[in-house]
């Protein structure tokens, strides 16, 4: 458990994209899902296969999650001229913390009805 988690706090793919606090709560919610279903196992090795298997599922989730957040749009010449602004304003948007909500939600569901 502990190798996983800290795979995933060490992996950029999973967080360019996000701001600090977007990306804690990202990996904070995978951390959790990851024990959620690590726990239960039985024993050493079912603990292992379990992290592996969630591990394959959370990673391709995280680095989606991390591409759908990128920014995007270019400024218009005049409007912002630095795009490293845009992109922080962009970044700050609250909204972008209820869209990670809303995806992480949506992963839940879908992994939930399997």
């Amino acid at each position: 458990m502990q190798g996983a988690a800290e795979r995933l706090l060490e992996d950029e793919a999973l967080r360019s994209n996000l701001t600090d606090d977007e990306a804690k709560m990202l990996i904070h919610w995978a951390i959790e899902w990851l024990e959620s279903r690590v726990d239960p196992a039985r024993d050493q090795a079912t603990a292992r296969q379990t992290a592996q298997a969630e591990m394959g599922r959370l990673r391709p989730a995280l680095q989606e999650i991390n591409r759908r957040l990128a920014a995007t749009e270019t400024p218009k010449a005049g409007v912002m001229s630095d795009l490293s602004s845009a992109k922080a304003a962009l970044r700050a948007s609250p909204d972008r913390k209820t869209l990670i909500r809303s995806l992480i939600a949506q992963k839940v569901e879908a992994w939930s009805k399997k």
